[in-house]
């Protein structure tokens, strides 16, 4: 068999879960066994596909099929250029997230050795982006679930960052964090409990620890607000990224603590980020 009929039968299978994802997915799939790019995968689409990667590519296939979500299988997915270490216990980097780091860049470009917090930090995506984009930044990342610790350890080896710090910690419990920061970056939690149910198959392999807000979706907002905006310099920032229905409610929270609050909307054209600036007290 042809690896590009490989591809065709792969795809076909996909389309029951992955809907009009399925050739993107069956490529991802045929791209990391082959080690090559998913847009190099064209060069190999007239070489024959041995026993070994046939076999492979339908047992990738068939964890899907079971809802299982393509990054854990593949066990890296790329965040802004970058390739980190997914799986069960952490949340999935999302593209939406970029805007996040977006933000700190502009916020911090002027800044020298900007010191930035990373809390629900997960994979690490958000504060090992920072720090590599960075590089005279120093960055702390907080994180409470100890599966998804593993996992931030490893990206940072990973990516061979040296300018962050990784601490194992609740954010609702005191910093462990001695140095003021520049700006605070946090993709908390923000689902309403009551709607978790309803989410997708996907979704629900992912730790709900990483997804559940509380009864508002909003709990994690009022204790950066009312707690972590204390460990702030006098000209910091917070910028948290949040659910495309939440503009309103989480602006509405910093605008207590905050002079200057602002609602960022993504390439979806849906509110996505918060930035908070001048510090009141």
């Amino acid at each position: 068999m042809k690896l590009n009929d490989l591809r065709k039968e792969l795809t076909a299978l996909l389309e029951p879960c992955s809907g009009e994802d399925s050739a993107f997915e069956a490529d991802c799939i045929l791209a990391d066994l082959l080690g090559c790019t998913n847009s190099a995968l064209r060069l190999y689409y007239d070489t024959q596909a041995d026993v070994l990667t046939v076999e492979k590519a339908k047992a990738f296939v068939r964890r899907r099929l079971e809802h299982e979500p393509l990054q854990y299988i593949l066990c890296t997915w790329e965040f802004y250029g970058r390739e980190f270490y997914v799986g069960d216990g952490v949340l999935i980097p999302r593209p939406e997230t970029e805007l996040l780091i977006d933000t700190a860049i502009k916020e911090l470009t002027d800044k020298i050795q900007p010191v930035c917090y990373d809390l629900c930090s997960g994979s690490g995506c958000i504060g090992i982006t920072v720090a590599e984009e960075i590089s005279d930044s120093r960055v702390y990342m907080l994180e409470k679930s100890e599966r998804a610790y593993g996992f931030l350890e490893k990206n940072i080896a990973h990516n061979g960052t040296h300018n962050c710090k990784a601490v194992i910690g609740d954010m609702f419990e005191l910093s462990p964090f001695s140095e003021k920061a520049d700006i605070i970056l946090s993709n908390p939690p923000y689902i309403r409990s009551d709607v978790i149910p309803s989410l997708q198959a996907e979704v629900h392999k992912e730790p709900l620890m990483a997804l559940d807000g509380g009864t508002d979706g909003l709990m994690f907002y009022k204790r950066i607000a009312d707690y972590w905006s204390e460990s702030l310099k006098p000209d910091g920032i917070i910028a948290v990224e949040i659910g495309e229905d939440q503009g309103v409610s989480v602006s509405g929270i910093f605008k207590k603590k905050f002079r200057d609050v602002t609602v960022i909307k993504d390439f979806s054209g849906n509110d996505r980020v918060v930035i908070a600036k001048n510090f009141i007290n």
